[in-house]
């Protein structure tokens, strides 16, 4: 069972229609102290994650102090520092297109897959996506004594957690998931090869409660290996291709957790990059 059709046969915004002015009413109410959180990792020239295939951002300055201190003359009464970044989209905290995933050469919305070229994708490009503004929930799956980063998170336990923080999830939310990888990872200790998140079981109900979003503190929001003989990735296919349901990943949840909140305001934008599979964001809890 798919959401296809569901917004027309043409859509490419996938869950994302489920937001409106309603919705950013309804999450500026969670707002209690005003206090701002930026919830996107650091970005640091030469070091990224380890993941195969995503190499590591380049930082460089095109025209910095030492060039004046070499001789280049300040013009027009000031002189300035410029610099450039080269980042892979899925390599930092980010949001993946609906265009990223597909199976038996269909999308979402059963575009084919053949609409993503060497130029990018031609439908369903990163730049469909809106600008998000909706509660957001958080989970923490890594809380003491919880679990391991590796265990996967079943539905029960999802179910079970959100309970316990006295959260009922409701159309439009973007739900947050913390499972300790990126502390890890900071420490050294994470497994870029492997890691615990949602199990497979997970995609189908958070589809059913209509949610616009998944992010995590992860690679890939769900775990992996999934344990799914048929898919490496089925809960990408699941709600991405399935349902639009978007998927963020790589984010820093540990303020959220020391915040001790469930819900708050949340806001995530991505680049504007015509074509892209996959985005840089800076996500934001306004508690």
């Amino acid at each position: 069972m798919t959401s296809w059709g569901r917004w027309g046969d043409a859509d490419e915004r996938g869950a994302t229609n489920l937001l409106g002015p309603e919705t950013v009413l309804g999450a500026i109410a969670e707002v209690r102290t005003g206090e701002v959180l930026r919830l996107a990792a650091a970005i640091t020239g030469g070091r990224g994650f380890g993941l195969v295939g995503r190499p590591d951002p380049v930082h460089l300055m095109i025209r910095d102090g030492g060039d004046y201190a070499a001789g280049l003359p300040e013009r027009g009464g000031f002189g300035f520092a410029d610099d450039m970044l080269t980042v892979p989209t899925h390599g930092v905290t980010h949001l993946d297109a609906l265009s990223h995933v597909w199976r038996e050469g269909l999308m979402y919305n059963g575009i084919p897959a053949s609409e993503v070229t060497s130029r990018g994708a031609r439908r369903l490009g990163i730049e469909k996506i809106p600008p998000i503004v909706t509660r957001g929930v958080f989970v923490d799956a890594a809380g003491p004594g919880t679990r391991t980063a590796a265990a996967p998170v079943h539905v029960g336990e999802l179910r079970s957690l959100l309970d316990a923080a006295g959260v009922e999830l409701r159309a439009g939310d973007a739900v947050l998931v913390r499972t300790g990888w990126l502390a890890a990872a900071r420490a050294g200790q994470a497994d870029a090869s492997a890691w615990g998140g949602l199990h497979f079981d997970c995609g189908a109900w958070l589809a059913e409660q209509d949610v616009v979003l998944v992010g995590g503190d992860n690679p890939g929001v769900e775990a992996f290996p999934s344990g799914d003989p048929d898919c490496q990735v089925p809960m990408h296919i699941e709600l991405i291709r399935g349902h639009g349901v978007l998927l963020s990943e790589l984010l820093d949840l540990e303020p959220l957790a020391s915040a001790g909140r469930a819900t708050f305001l949340f806001t995530v934008a991505t680049l504007p990059l015509v074509g892209g599979v996959g985005s840089p964001v800076v996500p934001i809890a306004i508690l």
